[in-house]
């Protein structure tokens, strides 16, 4: 009966210490850039651990694709999700910012820009918000990079932003 219970025991700790270490690992801290580029106020949210303050600071139905959402890649729109009028630009490589540069009827609605970054290397492409063509309901910018960079670099990378424009970056690394 010893054995037994010292196994159970044993078993459910390590239960615990597994999940445990599962939810922690999941931790996701977005940056918040507020400002234009040369002064940029920065606050972090956890957004694993999410919180009424946390989840009413980020736009959670823009960041996680809820709504229409238009999407970049090669230099073209390459489609469409969403019956409605799109709300997210994604882009899903760093070459294709000149795409933004034209006017198009979809970009009227877009609330958030998302940029995905896979290496350093696409930070070397700044994104020139000067250069937006038809951006007037625009309103936040997410970068999501696949590798660890600085607030300095972010700065770097985002250019020309108006300074009522609030831009979020996450950092992760895959494993």
């Amino acid at each position: 009966m010893n054995t037994k219970f010292k196994t159970k025991l044993l078993s459910s700790l390590m239960l615990i210490g597994l999940f445990s270490g599962t939810c922690f690992s999941q931790d996701n801290v977005i940056h918040n850039l507020t400002g234009n580029s040369d002064r940029f106020i920065s606050s972090d949210v956890v957004v694993g651990n999410r919180s009424s303050q946390a989840t009413a600071d980020l736009p959670s139905d823009l960041l996680y694709e809820l709504n229409a959402t238009v999407y970049v890649k090669n230099n073209t729109l390459s489609k469409v999700k969403g019956k409605a009028h799109p709300l997210v630009l994604k882009f899903k490589d760093a070459q294709s910012f000149n795409v933004v540069s034209k006017r198009s009827a979809l970009f009227n609605t877009v609330e958030m820009i998302k940029i995905d970054l896979a290496s350093e290397n696409d930070l070397r492409t700044p994104f020139n918000m000067a250069a937006l063509r038809g951006f007037n309901n625009l309103k936040y910018v997410y970068l999501k990079c696949e590798f660890p960079a600085t607030e300095a670099q972010i700065r770097t990378f985002i250019q020309n932003a108006d300074p009522k424009l609030i831009i979020y970056y996450n950092t992760y690394q895959r494993s």
